[in-house]
């Protein structure tokens, strides 16, 4: 579940990183340049999870899931920044 939610979420940042370009009432250079940094940090915060612990029994197991899963959200809030930012940049 873990590597499938992951991949969802790279479709996702890839998707918009192709549509960016072709959006014309947006700064397709930072809307590329932020999602593309967006996606590189989420692989690299996926990275530090323990995916050995699958019960969460032990607390750094535990804390590596509630970490990334934290992070995700931030990721989520994010784009309602990035997005307007990018519309006011034309």
């Amino acid at each position: 579940m873990f590597n499938l939610a992951r991949w969802i979420l790279t479709v996702s940042y890839v998707a918009i990183i192709l549509v960016g370009a072709f959006l014309p009432s947006t700064n397709a250079t930072f809307l590329i340049g932020t999602h593309t940094l967006a996606l590189v940090v989420l692989w690299r915060q996926s990275f530090k999870v323990d995916l050995d612990d699958k019960q969460g029994n032990n607390a750094a197991g535990k804390l590596s899931y509630t970490a990334f899963y934290q992070f995700i959200w931030k990721l989520f809030f994010l784009e309602y920044l990035i997005f307007p930012i990018a519309c006011l940049l034309v």
